[in-house]
């Protein structure tokens, strides 16, 4: 049975932030990457443990669809995937590895 997906407020306005950034310079570009991102984030539906596991937030794991971070937990009651924050990988993280 496949996990419901669903994005915090912060995590959609990450990736608005995102796409915007990558527009700046190229729309097309933008487009095909926030494509490949969602696809990849739509993989966590069937596949919840496909990213790692935060060391020091063992209920949060981490997806990697280079340079953006994907920050996500789950909720296997719900059959829920919660993304909660994306990221430019070449930001610096901050303390709790999680915004």
């Amino acid at each position: 049975m496949d996990y419901t997906l669903r994005y915090t407020k912060k995590a959609l306005n990450d990736l608005d932030e995102i796409i915007g950034r990558i527009a700046e310079d190229d729309d097309e570009a933008a487009s095909r990457f926030g494509g490949s991102l969602l696809n990849h984030i739509d993989l966590l539906a069937r596949f919840p443990r496909m990213g790692t596991v935060i060391r020091k937030r063992r209920n949060v794991r981490r997806l990697v669809h280079s340079p953006a971070l994907i920050y996500y937990r789950i909720n296997q009651h719900k059959h829920l995937v919660e993304i909660i924050h994306l990221r430019h990988g070449a930001r610096r993280p901050p303390q709790s590895e999680i915004g």
